[in-house]
C-alpha cells in the first residue's frame, strides 16, 4: 500500500482528532497512488497514524477514514453507513426526509446522502469516493431499503478533485420530484435540478422555532427557495407571507408548496433581487412581525471572507429596519468561515447602524443529522442568531 509520510512536527493538529492532512505537511509519498486506493499515512517518524484517499491535484490532498489499521474495503463502509443511520435510529432523526450521512461528521469524509422518502441522493465531493461509489450505493440500497439511488455530486468539488460529476440515477430512474412530510408541513422536493440535494435538511429544526414565534404576525422570508420557512410560519397562526427569490424556478416551486399546504391564499411570491428588495421594502415604510434572512453562502474562500462579512452587515441592517417594535428577526450564514462569535459581531454592528436594540433569544445551528465534531470545526457551517427588536 503507497505510504503518505508526514513532515516532522507536523502530526500534533491530526492526531488531536482533525482527519485533514494539507500538501505542505506531506515529506513524501512511497510507492504508486492510485485514486481507488487508499494511503497508509505515517507520521515523520515513520508510526502509523491512519489510513484514507489522497489526491495529489488539491492543497487539501488527504482525508483521513480511519485510524484503525483496518481495510479501506467493501465491509468498512457499510458499517461507516450502518453506524450513521443507527446514530439517527436512536436520537429519533429518522423521518421521511433526514441526512443519512454528514461527510466527516459521520467519519466518511468526502460523502453526504440524503433520503427522502423512497429514493436516496448520494453526493461525492472527493475523487476517492467517487471511485468506492458501486460498495456506496450497494450499501445503501441493502441498509435503508430504498427503492432508488440518484447520483448528484457537487460540480465544484468534483472539479478541485478532478473528477467528472455525476447527475443521474443509479440503475432505475425514479421520481423527479418526492412529497416529505416535515411536522404538519407537506413539501415537494425535486430529485432532478433542485438546490443542493433537493431540499435544506439543515433547517428543519430552526423552522420549527421560528414557527413557535409567528402566530398573528405578518412574515418576511427572504432567499426563500421552497418557502419552507414561510409554509411552517403560516400553518402555525402567522397573519401572511412575503416570500422573496430571485430564482423562477424557486418560486414556481414555492407556490406550489404554499398551495400544496393551503395557505397559498396568504402568500406573495416576488422574483427579485433579495438585497434590492430590502431596502425598498424600507423606503416604502413596510414592517413585518418576523424577517427570516437566509442567504447562500457568501464566501466559499478565507481570503474572501472580508467582503462576506459586508453582505452580512447588509442585509442584516436592511432586515433589521424592517423588524416592528417587539418584532423578531432570524438570521442565517451558511459561510464556514463566518464564525459563530463574528456573525454575532456583524449583527450587532447591523443593529448599531439601523439603530435599533435587540435582544438575543437563542443561537442557531444545523440540524442534529447534519452532526457537529468538537474536533473538526469544519463540520460545523450553519450558524444563526434568533433576535427580538426592544
Amino acid at each position: 500500500m503507497t505510504r503518505l509520510v508526514l513532515k516532522r512536527g507536523r502530526e500534533g493538529r491530526i492526531l488531536a482528532g482533525h482527519p485533514w492532512i494539507y500538501r505542505g505537511e506531506v515529506a513524501e509519498v512511497v510507492g504508486d497512488w492510485r485514486a481507488d486506493e487508499p494511503v497508509t499515512v505515517l507520521d515523520g517518524e515513520g508510526r502509523f497514524i491512519g489510513r484514507g484517499f489522497y489526491n495529489p491535484r488539491p492543497s487539501l490532498c488527504c482525508r483521513l477514514l480511519t485510524r484503525q489499521d483496518e481495510p479501506l474495503d467493501r465491509a468498512f463502509f457499510r458499517r461507516r453507513l450502518e453506524a450513521a443511520l443507527v446514530y439517527r435510529r436512536q436520537a429519533g432523526l429518522v423521518a421521511s426526509a433526514f441526512r443519512w450521512v454528514w461527510s466527516e461528521g459521520d467519519d466518511l469524509a468526502g460523502l453526504v446522502v440524503d433520503r427522502y422518502g423512497p429514493v436516496a441522493v448520494l453526493q461525492c465531493l472527493t475523487l476517492g469516493m467517487s471511485r468506492v461509489r458501486p460498495w456506496l450505493i450497494e450499501a445503501v440500497r441493502e441498509l435503508g431499503g430504498v427503492e432508488h439511488v440518484y447520483l448528484q455530486d457537487d460540480p465544484t468539488a468534483a472539479r478541485l478533485e478532478g473528477f467528472e460529476p455525476e447527475q443521474r440515477w443509479d440503475d432505475v430512474t425514479g421520481p423527479a420530484e418526492v412529497e416529505i412530510q416535515e411536522g404538519l408541513c407537506h413539501f415537494l422536493v425535486p430529485i432532478e435540478g433542485g438546490q443542493k440535494t433537493g431540499f435544506y435538511l439543515d433547517q428543519r429544526e430552526n423552522r420549527g422555532r421560528v414557527a413557535a414565534l409567528a402566530k398573528g404576525r405578518r412574515l418576511l422570508d427572504a432567499f426563500c427557495y421552497a418557502a419552507a420557512f414561510a409554509c411552517h410560519a403560516l400553518l402555525a397562526g402567522a397573519s401572511e407571507a412575503v416570500c422573496l427569490d430571485s430564482s423562477a424556478e424557486a418560486l414556481a416551486l414555492a407556490r406550489r408548496t404554499l398551495d400544496l399546504n393551503g395557505v397559498g391564499a396568504k402568500a406573495e411570491c416576488r422574483e427579485v433581487n433579495a438585497f434590492d428588495e430590502l431596502r425598498r421594502l424600507d423606503r416604502a415604510g413596510e414592517r413585518f412581525g418576523l424577517v427570516v434572512l437566509d442567504p447562500p453562502p457568501f464566501t466559499r474562500r478565507k481570503d474572501a471572507l472580508e467582503a462576506a462579512v459586508r453582505g452580512y452587515k447588509e442585509i442584516n441592517l436592511r432586515g433589521l429596519k424592517l423588524v416592528e417594535p417587539g418584532g423578531i428577526l432570524a438570521t442565517f450564514t451558511c459561510s464556514y468561515h463566518v464564525t459563530q462569535a463574528l456573525f454575532e459581531e456583524i449583527c450587532w454592528a447591523a443593529a448599531a447602524d439601523a439603530g435599533v436594540r435587540v435582544r438575543v433569544l437563542t443561537a442557531l445551528s444545523q440540524a442534529r443529522d447534519h452532526p457537529v465534531l468538537l474536533t473538526v470545526p469544519e463540520t460545523r457551517y450553519l450558524k444563526g442568531v434568533l433576535l427580538e427588536r426592544v
